[in-house]
């Protein structure tokens, strides 16, 4: 297995920011592992300039100043395709002169070139001949990241992402690939991709390979880089020149606002992309989300059934409990004799008086009947919304269900390589279940 995630809840000392990587491996996982390792401590290196809110720990700077003289090497020289030709270390001041974008761009544009130069010191490397080399995937959710003017941003000029009508909260989601490694986000039921492909099967790239001098062979679809490899950018590949002057360390970033209808980010290896596009993972991903969706219904009526059964059998039990003393019960007559006073003789009631004092202490039963029934539909809907409101989903469970309905369904449509994936689960979610409850409690509180 060549392939490394990681995950950072709280990235940089921020509440509410998290970082995601998905790094695939090539020639071994070396580059993998030491890249999931070093990059999120160098990205942080590089967004904390932009937010104050994001700062390094002391361990991570004492890191970053081994790195100090390794970086200040060639620190100004581009890579062929660097985006935008933007230089890398440009001082605070030139930093305000940049826009929002070009500042996110940069800093993910410097990280990736750090990290290249840090896996050519070759640290843990064996072949004499080619050292390991790996896409990179990078996702960064802040809740607070200074946004660029609330609209949809990226490095290049096509986008196929939906763009928000407003931003929430000054939520982003950043993010950044190099190679053929894709984030994928769900809208509405609908798949966007938010990376470039950077393989072989891209015009662009393969134009790119073949006018810097590189080979493209073709004993593969699309063929391979040097014979080697699909992915056109990545990091590593050091000891082979030719194939390291090809396949370049230069990421495509994307900056877009969080909007409460985003329902799942989906970040995967190549391993699922080369069989599955972002339309049919959206499908796969929706079918289990509309299972958990039904199994929560499910739940949710059973326990509805049970409360409301039990708080009319109380009731039921109370009603018979008062209905048992009538005005007409008998009262024992006192023992004590009052010679003084004697008891006058008891004369019976007129036919019509007994009538109309039955009539009247069945409109009473009537009464105390109908008001307890009332107070019993007010407890089962109270009692019902009470426990609705305990009833929670297993986001866990269900982003773990999804995943490994993803990897199976790649493994059965024929991928031959490793396969990591990680499932985000975003607010659009929590308005699904939301939702699904009000419905069914309305309905069923309707039928009472």
């Amino acid at each position: 297995m060549e392939d490394v995630t990681v995950f950072h809840e709280g990235y940089g000392g921020k509440e509410g920011t998290s970082f995601f990587g998905v790094f695939d491996g090539f020639h071994g996982q070396i580059s993998a592992v030491t890249a999931s390792r070093e990059m999120p401590v160098l990205v942080l290196e590089q967004l904390s300039k932009q937010d104050p809110l994001l700062s390094l720990e002391k361990d991570q700077v004492k890191l970053l100043s081994r790195f100090e003289a390794l970086f200040q090497k060639d620190y100004n020289r581009p890579y062929p395709g660097q985006a935008q030709n933007i230089e890398l270390g440009l001082g605070p001041e030139q930093l305000e002169n940049l826009t929002k974008l070009e500042q996110v761009n940069l800093a993910f544009t410097t990280a990736f070139w750090k990290m290249d130069r840090v896996l050519g010191l070759g640290k843990n490397e064996t072949s004499k001949i080619r050292w390991s080399g790996c896409t990179a995937l990078l996702c960064l959710i802040d809740s607070g990241l200074p946004s660029s003017d609330g609209k949809e941003q990226g490095t290049g000029q096509e986008s196929n992402t939906p763009t928000p009508s407003q931003e929430l909260q000054g939520g982003r989601i950043l993010i950044a690939n190099c190679g053929n490694v894709h984030a994928v986000l769900y809208k509405q039921g609908r798949g966007f991709r938010l990376t470039k492909d950077h393989s072989t099967s891209n015009p662009k790239e393969r134009k790119r390979i073949l006018q810097s001098g590189g080979a493209i062979s073709v004993n593969k679809q699309h063929g391979l880089v040097e014979g080697l490899t699909k992915a056109t950018r990545g990091l590593g590949h050091y000891g082979d020149r030719t194939l390291k002057k090809s396949v370049i360390p230069v990421p495509y970033s994307v900056s877009l606002p969080t909007d409460p209808s985003f329902q799942l980010l989906v970040l995967a290896s190549s391993g699922l992309w080369e069989v599955l596009d972002e339309h049919a993972v959206a499908e796969r991903a929706l079918t289990v989300i509309e299972l958990t969706q039904q199994k929560l219904i499910l739940k949710t009526l059973c326990l509805m059934q049970t409360v409301s059964d039990s708080l009319v059998s109380d009731s039921q039990s109370c009603i018979q409990s008062r209905s048992g003393s009538s005005i007409f019960d008998s009262v024992e007559p006192s023992s004590v004799k009052d010679e003084d006073n004697p008891p006058e003789l008891d004369m019976p009631e007129p036919l019509g008086v007994q009538a109309r004092d039955m009539q009247n202490a069945e409109e009473t039963e009537r009464h105390q009947s109908s008001v307890l029934q009332q107070e019993s539909e007010v407890n089962v809907k109270g009692t019902m919304a009470d426990s609705l409101k305990n009833l929670t989903l297993d986001y866990e469970r269900l982003a773990a269900d999804i995943c490994r309905e993803l990897v199976d369904t790649a493994l059965v449509s024929g991928s031959k390589e490793n396969i990591s994936v990680i499932v985000i689960l975003l607010h659009g979610l929590d308005v699904l279940r939301e939702n699904t409850l009000k419905g069914e409690l309305t309905k069923q509180t309707n039928t009472m």
